[in-house]
């Protein structure tokens, strides 16, 4: 299985090297988006209304209108195919967005949800209340719960939550107690893992799954290898290319050696005197973290990638009163990011 997904993550990654992608393009007024790709020559005329995002590389959501000034959906492919129109998925008033080739769809008449593939073939029948986003392959499903209303937002009641792949094949049965988990950790074991960082579910086949959980993973690197000796080098070395704060009148983004230097009593003090902390799940916001520095860690929608790069906060006093500080998880490991100064 782990070969499997692996070959499945190289061959995405090679596919999205030859296809590039699709730039948004506008009317002369902005108010229509068409898109082009130059690698291929491909373009389509602004007649758009609305798009899931400024960019893609395999599929994306598009709203058009018709001739009696009706609004509809559907995806479109970088084939130039279209599917699923009018099965729009959304969530909290956004468009889903392509990952890893994938990209979900609703059945509006079922209220049940499935996925397609970078080909606008259906992988996942619609046959869930709710699907996560292809990770690493896998998608948690949640079936045969109950919608409960509750004022104007609804919530899920009951149900079985699963552990499937793109091909809707069951990976685990009882997926129920999965949060905040690193989905591209996964280990496939004969028992479960020892390791108290991460979670181990029972699959299908006999084996088990093992996934390192996020916010476990934070709290030990910070009380095993940070905090320990730390040093303004050893901060350093942990710590983004610039830290972000703001100082009443904007948002400073400075760069890491003139940061620690400036504010190294600050940031060593809130350790050293054994001040109370809180670790919250962080929010990393693209509004503020602009630029080609943090590329990487949003998607094409403009929309944080916390299920690949989650980010942490240590609040310090009851909530964050006394400051806090900021952690991104990165492929060289979670980096102090901003800052927030005492109130």
């Amino acid at each position: 299985m782990r070969k499997t997904l692996l070959i499945l993550a190289l061959l995405y990654c090679s596919h999205s090297l030859v296809a590039q992608q699709f730039t948004a393009i506008y009317n002369a007024d902005s108010t229509l988006t068409g898109f082009d790709n130059s690698s291929t020559q491909t373009r389509i005329a602004p007649q758009l209304v609305t798009v899931g995002g400024s960019k893609f590389q395999d599929v994306v959501a598009v709203m058009k209108e018709d001739k009696q000034g009706k609004w509809y959906g559907y995806y479109l492919f970088s084939s130039m195919k279209t599917a699923g129109t009018d099965s729009l998925y959304m969530f909290d008033n956004a468009f889903d967005c392509e990952n890893e080739g994938f990209i979900r769809f609703t059945d509006h008449k079922t209220e049940q949800t499935g996925i397609f593939n970078r080909n606008g073939k259906i992988v996942v029948p619609a046959a869930y209340n709710y699907v996560s986003m292809v990770t690493n392959g896998m998608v948690i499903a949640l079936q045969g719960a109950k919608k409960v209303q509750d004022g104007e937002h609804f919530y899920y009641s009951g149900g079985k939550t699963l552990l499937i792949d793109t091909t809707n094949k069951v990976l685990v049965s009882d997926f129920g107690k999965a949060e905040d988990l690193n989905m591209y950790s996964v280990k496939i074991a004969d028992t479960p893992s020892a390791d108290t960082t991460r979670m181990s579910f029972a699959g299908v086949n006999g084996k088990y799954y093992t996934f390192q959980v996020y916010g476990k993973e934070f709290s030990q690197w910070l009380h095993q290898e940070l905090l320990p000796g730390l040093t303004k080098e050893k901060l350093a070395a942990n710590t983004f290319a610039e830290v972000t704060y703001w100082d009443e009148e904007n948002w400073i983004h400075e760069d890491k050696k003139k940061f620690i230097d400036k504010h190294w009593d600050f940031l060593l003090a809130k350790f050293r005197d054994g001040a109370a902390f809180n670790l919250v799940s962080g929010n990393f916001n693209p509004f503020i973290m602009e630029g080609p520095l943090y590329d990487k860690y949003m998607n094409n929608c403009f929309q944080s990638k916390d299920w690949q790069y989650p980010s942490w906060s240590i609040f310090f006093g009851g909530s964050n009163e006394k400051g806090q500080l900021d952690f991104l998880r990165t492929e060289e490991g979670y980096k102090l990011i901003g800052v927030g100064f005492a109130k």
